[in-house]
C-alpha cells in the first residue's frame, strides 16, 4: 500500500463505516486514478471536499428517514435511564428525599412498561421537586441571591432534566425495550454503580472535603466512562445527545467545585478524560453488546 492510498484511507474513516462497506473502494480507486504520478499526498482540495462530503452524510444518516428508528430507540433508551439519572442526581444532590420513594417507582414502572403511569408520576415528580428547589434557593440565598444568573441557570437545568423526562415517558412508547436494547444485566450492574456513587458521595461529603478531595470526582468519572462505553453504537450516541440536558445539568451544578479544588481539579479532568478515552478506544465488543445497532 502506498503512502497516498494510505492518507486516502485515512481520510476515508470520517465517512460512517456502513458507508464505507459499500462504496470505499470505488471511492479509493476514482481517487487514486486521478492522482498524479509521483504524489504522496492528497490535494487540498481533495481533503475538503472529502471532510465536507462525509459531514454531508454524517448528518443524513444522524437525521435523516433511515435514522428515525435509531431514534426511536434511543428515547426509548432515555425513557428507562432517565428517571434512574435524575435518582442518582437526587440522592447525590440532597434534594427532597422524601420524594425519593417517587423516584423509585416510576423507574420501576418505567422498567415495567407502564409508561402512563411513570408518565403521570414524573410530571408530579417534575412539579414538586422543581417547587422544592425553588423555595429552598430563595429561603438560603434571599431575594437577592435568587436573582443571581448562576443560581438561575443550574435550577433551571435541573428543571429542565425532570421535564425532559416527564416529557419523553409521555410521548415514547416502550419504554422497557430501551433497557432491553442494554441488556438487563447491564442496566442494573450500571445501575448500581451510579446509585452506590450517589449515596458515598453525598454520606461522606464532609469527609471527602476535609481530605481535600472534590465529592464530584466520582460522579464525573462515572459520566464520562458511561458515555464513552454506549457513544460506540448509533442508538448509544443519539441516547447520549438525548440525555445531553441532564448531562448538562449535572455538570453545571458539580463543575464549580474545580475553582476550590486546586490540584485535584487537574486530576478530576484528567480521570474523567481517560475514562471516555478508555471506554472508546477499549471498550468496542461491550458496547456493541450493550446496545444493539
Amino acid at each position: 500500500m502506498s503512502n497516498l492510498e494510505r492518507r486516502y484511507r485515512r481520510l476515508l474513516r470520517w465517512f460512517p463505516r456502513e458507508h464505507r462497506e459499500r462504496h470505499e473502494e470505488e471511492m479509493l480507486s476514482v481517487l487514486m486514478a486521478a492522482a498524479r504520478p509521483g504524489q504522496s499526498r492528497p490535494e487540498l482540495r481533495d481533503v475538503l471536499d472529502l471532510v465536507r462530503g462525509a459531514a454531508v452524510i454524517r448528518a443524513r444518516w444522524a437525521f435523516g428517514s433511515e435514522s428515525a428508528a435509531r431514534w426511536r430507540d434511543a428515547m426509548r433508551v432515555v425513557a428507562a435511564v432517565g428517571p434512574l439519572a435524575l435518582l442518582a442526581y437526587q440522592i447525590q444532590l440532597g434534594i427532597r428525599p422524601e420524594l425519593l420513594p417517587v423516584g423509585v417507582l416510576i423507574v420501576f414502572l418505567a422498567w415495567t412498561d407502564r409508561r402512563r403511569p411513570a408518565a403521570a408520576l414524573a410530571w408530579i415528580w417534575a412539579i414538586l421537586s422543581s417547587a422544592g428547589m425553588v423555595a429552598g434557593a430563595m429561603l438560603s440565598t434571599g431575594a437577592y441571591g435568587w436573582t443571581s444568573l448562576g443560581v438561575r441557570v443550574a435550577i433551571g437545568g435541573i428543571v429542565g432534566s425532570f421535564v425532559l423526562v416527564a416529557a419523553v415517558l409521555t410521548r415514547v412508547a416502550q419504554p422497557r425495550r430501551g433497557m432491553l436494547l442494554i441488556g438487563r444485566g447491564r442496566t442494573l450492574a450500571w445501575s448500581g454503580a451510579a446509585l452506590t456513587v450517589a449515596v458515598v458521595t453525598r454520606q461522606l461529603d464532609a469527609a471527602l472535603w476535609e481530605a481535600g478531595v472534590p465529592p464530584t470526582l466520582l460522579p464525573l468519572g462515572l459520566i464520562a466512562v458511561i458515555c464513552g462505553v454506549v457513544a460506540q453504537s448509533p442508538v448509544g450516541r443519539r441516547s447520549v445527545v438525548a440525555l445531553s440536558p441532564i448531562i448538562l445539568a449535572m455538570l453545571t451544578q458539580m463543575l464549580p467545585q474545580l475553582t476550590t479544588v486546586g490540584s485535584w481539579g487537574v486530576a478530576l479532568l484528567g480521570l474523567g478524560s481517560a475514562g471516555f478515552l478508555v471506554a472508546i478506544f477499549r471498550s468496542r465488543s461491550l458496547a456493541q453488546r450493550a446496545i444493539d445497532s
